[in-house]
């Protein structure tokens, strides 16, 4: 009986020693998974910070200016609510304001005169001249680009009519009846124009140069 004791003793001792160092086994092995894992969130978080000159994301391309919008033209309705009713008649239906009535024939200020529907620079100050006629007059354009003609043949007469190139509003008549050095006469509807001062552009220049 002592013997078998002694024996079932020595087997508990055996046994309680595997298990021992299988537990030891079992902790090194996760020891060692736990440090592979730490090693490779190491090294990829290395490889992301450091990188390679060329193999990161391409900076993106500076972006291309912006072009200039197209002119949109006016819808009828648009015109009737900007336009007074004797600047929609002329610069619409082609009619023509009362000589020596009308607000520019005789203005003799230095500026710029614009397309009064679409803002458009035509004539300056320099080229103007006192015709006579009773319609502000001009013997050349800012740039010729900036003027259309057709043929008009509303008078017993053929005339040149003179529109706005951008939006096609109708200013006047040309004449070859003007001064050197052009020898024409741009006879133009006040009501077609919008003059614009030196004054009143430098005020607006200087206005903008302050809320820089």
């Amino acid at each position: 009986m002592k013997r078998l004791l002694s024996s079932v003793s020595n087997f508990v001792v055996l046994l309680s020693a595997i298990m021992g160092l299988c537990f030891l086994a079992s902790q090194h092995l996760a020891a060692d998974a736990l440090a592979a894992d730490e090693s490779n969130i190491t090294k990829n978080s290395r490889d992301k910070a450091i990188e390679t000159p060329g193999s990161g994301p391409a900076d993106p391309e500076p972006a291309e200016p912006e072009q200039a919008k197209p002119y949109k033209p006016k819808t009828k309705l648009e015109l009737r609510r900007t336009l007074n009713p004797m600047q929609y008649r002329v610069t619409q239906d082609e009619a023509t304001e009362p000589a020596f009535r009308n607000e520019y024939w005789n203005n003799k200020q230095s500026g710029t005169y614009d397309c009064v529907v679409c803002g458009l620079p035509l004539f300056d100050h320099e080229t103007k001249f006192d015709s006579g006629t009773g319609w502000p007059s001009f013997f050349a354009p800012l740039k010729s680009e900036s003027l259309g003609t057709k043929r008009d043949w509303k008078m017993f007469y053929p005339r040149t009519e003179v529109h706005c190139a951008r939006c096609k509003a109708h200013l006047g008549h040309v004449f070859d009846d003007g001064p050197a050095p052009t020898g024409l006469r741009y006879c133009m509807n006040s009501a077609a124009l919008n003059f614009r001062s030196n004054d009143e552009v430098a005020e607006k220049q200087d206005s903008l140069s302050a809320g820089k």
